[in-house]
């Protein structure tokens, strides 16, 4: 793990643009490729927590738990465990990289690569449009699933066929600013009925204020 985190600092810490660039992310996408749930020390009890349906009366058994690993000005390194049946909700990463790697379980990941220009995800009323990409059943086995300010930047991911854990890394992190737009957000979307039947693949995605049924609780991290 400790690799990975001087492969992200490295990576990110920088203009991410150019040859110099695009090597540090394959080296580090490779590294990711590799991760196990023994070297971020996963603790399976997080796993079998009994969902609480009452969030704001009691902040233990979310669907999902949050544990943060790196908080670097330049990228975060973060795990995240899926009860059953649980999921992150469609979201976006706005002019941001993103290497997502299944450390346990078996999950669905819902894609979208951005048709429209890619500051329409910093601002919160506009509507985006987006070529929805294949969805992705991935496990421990797949190597990490990576993402662009452009392609497969909007995601939904799912656990299927019991709990899931996986490890994330952002870059630039959320709240960091955008010259001319403020801090960098997170949006929630939901898919809208295409008027045109004809229109294939592309999907018009409408920014929501929440997402229904999602909260999180955290936990330490326990790893090296």
């Amino acid at each position: 793990m400790e690799a990975i985190r001087k492969q992200a600092v490295l990576t990110f810490s920088k203009n991410g643009v150019g040859s110099v660039f695009e090597e540090n992310l394959k080296k580090l996408h490779s590294l990711m490729n590799g991760l196990t749930s023994a070297e971020v020390n996963l603790d399976h009890r997080l796993l079998s927590t009994a969902v609480n349906a009452q969030p704001h009366r009691n902040y233990k058994g979310a669907p999902v738990t949050y544990i943060e690993i790196l908080n670097d000005t330049s990228v975060t390194i973060n795990m995240f465990v899926l009860r059953a049946g649980s999921k992150l909700p469609l979201h976006d990463h706005p002019l941001m990289y993103g290497i997502c790697k299944i450390v346990h379980g078996r999950v669905r990941v819902r894609n979208y690569s951005l048709i429209s220009d890619v500051t329409a995800t910093l601002d919160r009323h506009s509507n985006v449009f987006a070529y929805r990409e294949p969805d992705l059943v991935v496990d421990e086995r797949d190597d990490a699933v990576l993402l662009t300010p452009e392609k497969r930047n909007l995601h939904e991911i799912e656990a299927i066929d019991g709990p899931a854990a996986f490890v994330d890394v952002l870059a630039p992190p959320y709240r960091t600013p955008v010259n001319g737009f403020g801090p960098r957000p997170c949006h929630y979307y939901q898919e809208l009925d295409p008027e045109d039947k004809d229109s294939g693949p592309v999907r018009q995605l409408a920014k929501t204020a929440k997402a229904p049924g999602y909260w999180t609780d955290y936990a330490p991290y326990l790893g090296p």
